[in-house]
């Protein structure tokens, strides 16, 4: 914190300030989940592996939006990205498939996830994987506009309180009287989404248990005040 003179509005004279920042942090369990899963397929036959992979993505996004499996919305699913690939390194199962010099093709589609069905996480990537999804590229939690909105209000009362609180405690050491609010700004604040560190390779998803355990940590909501204050 500092104290500087400034010229206030009103008058011509120097007004002495002090500057103080206070900071607050709420947690809060996460309400919305984000999931990045792809399909994929490689064949010699660019047609092959194109038919195949619109097979197992119809299977897929059936089995999601099936009141009775995934139970997703149509606004809470869809297809973001689509791809045809040559693959330059194949691994040995594909040499020993189609031959060391074959040429293989992979056509790739991911499918994006939005929901706030956070306790359903771990039913919607089994389902997925089981009807032929190959990977899980992110998986994070965050909070909705109107969590974080919420949160936000507290976070930024308790900066608020922290600042006059520093405030209070330097003016009166200095013998001084806090006076008016002269200026304040408030930071954008920041809310970092919680990533599920899990390697979900081709693998570890095929053998993974009946229901995979997921289970998100507390996301942050910060807000940050600076205020000056008038000096009596």
């Amino acid at each position: 914190m500092c104290i500087l003179p400034v010229h206030a509005e009103s008058t011509s004279d120097k007004i002495p300030l002090i500057h103080v920042t206070g900071s607050g942090t709420i947690k809060a369990s996460p309400d919305r989940v984000e999931i990045e899963l792809t399909v994929v397929t490689k064949d010699p036959d660019v047609k092959a592996a194109q038919k195949e992979n619109a097979r197992k993505m119809d299977a897929v996004m059936s089995a999601l939006r099936d009141t009775s499996k995934g139970n997703l919305a149509g606004n809470e699913i869809g297809t973001t990205s689509y791809s045809i690939s040559e693959v330059y390194y194949p691994d040995d199962a594909l040499k020993e498939k189609y031959g060391k010099d074959v040429t293989i093709y992979q056509v790739s589609n991911t499918i994006s996830i939005e929901t706030e069905k956070i306790d359903r996480v771990g039913d919607i990537i089994d389902i997925a994987v089981s009807h032929g999804a190959n990977s899980v590229n992110s998986l994070k939690f965050t909070l909705s506009q109107e969590k974080t909105a919420e949160l936000r209000k507290e976070a930024l009362d308790i900066a608020v309180r922290k600042a006059r609180n520093d405030a209070d405690s330097v003016i009166t050491a200095m013998g001084k009287t806090l006076g008016d609010v002269h200026e304040v700004t408030v930071d954008e604040g920041y809310q970092p989404p919680v990533y599920f560190n899990q390697d979900y390779g081709v693998s570890s998803l095929k053998a993974a248990a009946p229901a995979t355990p997921i289970e998100p940590g507390a996301v942050e909501v910060t807000a940050r005040v600076s205020v000056g204050y008038q000096i009596s």
